[in-house]
């Protein structure tokens, strides 16, 4: 931001429990209001900004008149996944979660066309590019079109978690950025990467996963557990016992190069998709508190209010990663401090 300028502003759909919203307040913006359906992300986003107004309801009942939304430079979306991933059902908008995107301009028009925010930025996985033969994201495309916005696929991101920041996750995500046509002659997105010029010096997993100490009893399998004998005999055939291994529905993999896999919002349930490490007391699953420095959360003390251990792990599995957040934010940040100064 530019000093004496004021702040950026944003508005939060799908908010989850923030990760999107962390990364742009650390890119200098100022979330005015927040909406979601779930409970626990309403109750883990409002103990983490309790200044941010939160609008916990069904975002097809979301309103702009009803709700008195605030009108806000930037509007952040990380609009539900399941349906476009290669991992999931892959029925695109025949899915009712993946019909939720459709709110996204619904709401949008709702908007005086001179409130609307100036930038869009939406996130989901990257098969929604290229899914459907490209159907999935014709349809963006001319729904933002239509309500006023610049957009293409030359402003889009495809990135990697690995890639793109100091964090040791393998996890690509899309982001999708649309420039409204009456504030701006073009869309003046880049990806980030041609903004930094500098890649971020790497941190390995032990920055990240403590296995100095004997941990809570529950984070441990018993050695009669069917899971840890499966686990066991992965880390013994496997390339190093130091790597995370992830628990998939039949198997077990190893995940090499020092690399956490993608963390997903069912690795809380016991089964498919949980990550466990070794440390001198056994084989135990990742900790929230080392799930979330992974999404790229700093402050993991005190994350979360009193709810479910299985919610923290879902709502991690499900956030935005707070360090790819950042860098988008910083990119959308300089788009305005540039308009600002090529206007003076």
């Amino acid at each position: 931001m530019m000093e004496g300028k004021k702040p950026i502003t944003a508005g939060c759909m799908f908010s989850g429990m923030g990760g999107f919203a962390s990364g742009l307040i650390q890119a200098g913006f100022k979330i005015l209001w927040a909406s979601d359906n779930d409970d626990a992300a309403c109750t883990a986003f409002q103990h983490r900004f309790p200044d941010v107004r939160m609008i916990k309801k069904d975002v097809r009942d979301l309103t702009v008149q009803t709700d008195k939304l605030a009108a806000v430079d930037v509007l952040a979306a990380g609009f539900p996944c399941q349906s476009f991933s290669l991992a999931g059902n892959r029925l695109g908008f025949k899915d009712s979660r993946g019909a939720l995107y459709f709110e996204i301009p619904r709401l949008i028009n709702e908007f005086q066309p001179e409130k609307r925010p100036a930038l869009l930025v939406l996130e989901n996985v990257p098969n929604l590019l290229n899914g459907a033969n490209g159907d999935w994201f014709d349809q963006i495309r001319r729904t933002l079109r239509h309500a006023g916005y610049w957009f293409r696929a030359e402003t889009c991101w495809t990135v990697n978690v690995k890639d793109a920041t100091d964090l040791p996750q393998d996890r690509e995500r899309l982001f999708m950025v649309a420039a409204l046509r009456s504030y701006f002659p073009r869309n003046p997105f880049f990806p980030p990467s041609h903004i930094n010029g500098s890649d971020p010096v790497k941190r390995t997993l032990d920055d990240f996963i403590d296995r100095s100490l004997r941990r809570e009893d529950d984070v441990y399998l018993s050695s009669e557990n069917r899971y840890y004998k499966m686990i066991d005999r992965a880390m013994v055939n496997g390339n190093s016992k130091d790597n995370i291994y992830q628990l998939r529905r039949s198997y077990v993999r190893e995940k090499k190069h020092g690399l956490c896999p993608t963390l997903t919002a069912n690795m809380g349930g016991g089964g498919h998709n949980v990550p466990f490490v070794r440390d001198d007391w056994g084989i135990r699953r990742l900790r929230v508190e080392e799930v979330a420095r992974l999404q790229g959360f700093k402050d993991t003390n005190g994350l979360f209010p009193n709810i479910t251990t299985a919610d923290q792990y879902r709502l991690l599995g499900n956030a935005v990663c707070v360090s790819l957040a950042a860098l988008i934010g910083a990119a959308c940040s300089k788009i305005f401090n540039d308009r600002t100064i090529s206007n003076e």
